[in-house]
């Protein structure tokens, strides 16, 4: 009859859980990142209901309509504008 023994010294379980802990906080920070940057606030990028200088929101690459932005939180009307405004 074959035994399997194990090795569980101290070290060797302290040396594995520290190893788990590293990589469960890569996969964590790596999913992160995929989820992509968060939004920014109405306030922090100037944002407005009515157009600027012919610009508005229905006209720019993150525009989602109905109304909703890529980069904006919040409801965002497709009249509207932001200095994040980048032309489609």
């Amino acid at each position: 009859m074959t035994f399997i023994t194990l090795d569980l010294s101290r070290r060797r379980v302290l040396t594995g859980a520290a190893t788990l802990a590293m990589g469960t906080m890569v996969l964590g920070a790596a999913s992160a990142a995929m989820a992509g940057p968060a939004k920014s606030s109405q306030a922090s990028v100037e944002y407005q209901t009515h157009p600027k200088a012919g610009h508005a929101c229905n006209t720019c690459r993150d525009f989602q309509p109905p109304q909703s932005c890529k980069s904006v939180e919040g409801t965002i009307q497709a009249s509207g504008w932001c200095d994040k405004y980048t032309h489609s």
